[in-house]
């Protein structure tokens, strides 16, 4: 199984392919995706990506994890 399609992507916005969501920043996985609120981690720009934002994907058996940095790249990783 794969992970979903992005379907497009704009400032703020972003819709996946087969959902009718339109997310600011979104988790996608094999067989879904769903809303990345930064809030449930601590998350900022700065220091950016925590360890407990991958873990819900790492469970879902995902073997690729590609990371976007936002659209003026700001989020570290």
């Amino acid at each position: 199984m794969s992970s979903p399609e992005i379907a497009s992507l704009s400032w703020g916005q972003m819709k996946v392919k087969g959902c009718s969501t339109t997310y600011k920043d979104c988790k996608v996985w094999p067989g879904g995706s769903r809303t990345w609120d930064w809030r449930e981690t601590g998350t900022n720009h700065s220091p950016g990506v925590q360890p407990a934002d991958l873990e819900e994907v790492v469970k879902k058996g995902v073997k690729t994890m590609v990371i976007g940095r936002g659209m003026s790249e700001a989020l570290q990783v």
